[in-house]
């Protein structure tokens, strides 16, 4: 590709990998994936089709791509200037004033420290600072038209998820003529300034967090686990706490040692926001501020340093290798101002917005600072860029979204389609960020009908009505401090295995290989990829106070059966076999326990 498609006398170049899955049957087209979000997500490296009709695998050629500066097209990054600044951010406490950069010398520091760090990355990157300003999106959109101008194709449709909306409609606003339909999940409004942008979010986040707070309140399992404190409550009590100093810790490891280790109130906004993006995870999260309002601080402590992405044992960042943190601010410097007038004007302002913004968003805010870095970016614009609502004539745009995504706000969304000449507004009270591919008829039948048949939709605007109103999943109670709380045994068995199911690191890891972590009261366990399904081991593992386990289980996935030969100790002795059938939602336990033979059904 040109380096710079806008200017013909520049003859540089630069490699743009795109990457195709043929359809198996008659083609209809290419069917291109502005996949996945942030900006910085690697597109070929998370591809996936498995949320793809058959129909729609038989009748186009999938495309996904690594946008450039990211992946296999010429990536840029400074993982070192970055790993110091995020580790710094994670660390650091705020003994001056209210959180937040609110005295003369905390924005003094604020303005050095991120002066430095633009200028370090950009040093380490190591390419000629002028050249990061053809790393944004409007490039990305010509790469995206350049490759279909090679592949020949007079039209192709599109699919945006998140950031990617705004590749997609950056691309709808300079060749709409090019578009046979387009797919916008989880949708930017790209006529908002970026602060403005980036105070939605802000707001988003807070909105989503209280839903979750106060549906727990109503909840029985929760509001039991909370102590019957309002949730809300509980956690202003948790932040107010670590405003005021950091939380001590110490943090059970897989080699089944601890270490010692110090909670900020920094590491609870970027946990809790991280956790807003799921229904599990907001759950998860509940579970462990619950956790920590009776005192034990470790499941939070694994939410964070999984969501970090951060080894506990050394306090090291170990990343994501297929996200790109210096594209994420790469490309949002690159693509908006962030305030108007000269670079110390902006800074002012940003400033000032993010301290306003202490006040009107109180729980997870700090996002208008971005503000600052762009200041010093070198390919921030020198302007605001000014866009139109996106109106797109005679191109079938459908837009998706959820009343309770964090991320991409709904009313964002609801603009762009208003505004549509085409468009469908599918949407879904509750829910999370992005709403297609997660296998429910809505709105997942309506694009497979308009891709493959070409059926629209009989009305403009459709709420889904077959997806979990409340916003978390099931409420899964925490364990208690000691076996006699239970009412048997095998309901001990139950929540023993439920809760080792929704550790963070077991439920949002990768399982691409066996990983070992440190149980609370000692001991370790081990999970990872079996013959059949998943395979565990239980080290002396002890997850509550006199219940230690050994042993193994296996889930097979085929019959979807999770069978387990344990080994008891601690307060009471036995030896036990364990089987719960999901098919049948039974559970079956045998064996000998405290010198008494077991034969348990429920």
């Amino acid at each position: 590709m040109p380096l710079d498609h806008f200017d013909a006398a520049n003859t540089e170049t630069i490699d743009v990998v795109f990457g195709v899955l043929p359809a198996f049957g008659e083609r209809y087209g290419m069917y291109v994936q502005a996949f996945p979000g942030g900006p910085g997500g690697e597109g070929i490296s998370s591809a996936y089709t498995g949320y793809f009709s058959e129909g729609i695998l038989e009748h186009y050629d999938i495309v996904y791509y690594d946008q450039r500066g990211i992946g296999l097209s010429n990536p840029l990054e400074c993982p070192v200037t970055y790993e110091a600044d995020f580790l710094s951010y994670l660390t650091e406490t705020d003994d001056a004033g209210e959180e937040g950069y609110d005295t003369p010398e905390e924005q003094t520091t604020l303005v050095d420290d991120t002066r430095t760090y633009i200028e370090d990355c950009v040093a380490e990157i190591g390419i000629d600072p002028a050249k990061l300003a053809f790393f944004g999106t409007d490039q990305v959109a010509e790469d995206i038209e350049s490759f279909r101008a090679t592949i020949g194709d007079e039209k192709f449709w599109m699919y945006g998820v998140s950031y990617g909306t705004a590749v997609a409609q950056t691309y709808a606003y300079a060749h709409p003529d090019r578009l046979a339909g387009l797919v916008l999940d989880g949708t930017i409004n790209m006529t908002l300034k970026g602060e403005e942008g980036v105070h939605g979010q802000e707001v988003a986040f807070e909105k989503v967090l209280l839903e979750v707070l106060n549906a727990c309140n109503k909840d029985t399992a929760c509001a039991a686990d909370m102590g019957g404190k309002d949730a809300v409550a509980v956690y202003d009590d948790l932040a107010t706490e670590l405003a005021d100093k950091p939380i001590d810790y110490e943090f059970p490891l897989a080699s089944g040692e601890t270490v010692n280790g110090k909670f900020t109130f920094n590491q609870l906004e970027y946990t809790t926001s991280y956790q807003m993006y799921s229904l599990a995870g907001r759950m998860i999260f509940l579970k462990a501020l619950a956790a920590a309002q009776q005192g034990d601080i470790i499941p939070m402590m694994r939410m964070m340093y999984q969501n970090a992405s951060i080894d506990p044992a050394a306090f090291d960042y170990l990343g994501d290798s297929t996200f790109s943190d210096t594209m994420f601010l790469g490309v949002f410097c690159t693509d908006d101002q962030f305030f108007s007038g000269t670079p110390e004007e902006r800074i002012a302002q940003s400033i000032e917005a993010g301290q306003a913004s202490n006040g009107t968003v109180p729980r997870l805010d700090g996002s208008l600072y971005v503000g600052v870095s762009c200041a010093f970016w070198p390919a921030s614009p020198t302007e605001a860029p000014k866009r139109e609502p996106l109106v797109l004539e005679g191109v079938p745009t459908f837009v998706l979204n959820a009343t309770l995504d964090p991320a991409t706000p709904f009313e964002e969304g609801k603009f762009v389609a208003d505004n549509l000449a085409n468009g469908y507004h599918i949407y879904v009270e509750g829910g999370v960020h992005s709403i297609y591919g997660w296998g429910n008829e809505c709105p997942d039948n309506y694009i497979s009908d308009f891709l493959v048949d070409g059926t629209l939709p009989s009305q403009r605007e459709i709420v889904c009505t077959d997806w979990e109103t409340e916003p978390y999943s099931f409420y899964i109670p925490n364990l208690p401090k000691k076996a006699s709380d239970f009412d048997s045994l095998i309901d001990m068995m139950i929540a023993l295995e439920d809760n080792f199911y929704y550790m963070p690191e077991v439920y949002f890891g990768d399982w691409e290989e066996e990983d070992t972590i440190g149980c609370t009261y000692g001991g370790t366990y081990s999970f990872g990829p079996g013959s059949d399904g998943s395979d565990y081991k239980y080290n002396e593992c002890s997850m509550m106070p006199g219940v230690v386990i050994t042993g193994t289980s296996t889930y097979n996935s085929g019959i979807y059966l999770f069978n387990s030969t344990l080994a008891i100790s601690g307060e009471k002795e036995g030896n036990l076999s364990y089987v719960y059938n999901y098919q049948t939602q039974t559970a079956t336990l045998t064996g000998e326990y405290d010198g008494e033979s077991i034969n348990l059904t429920k």
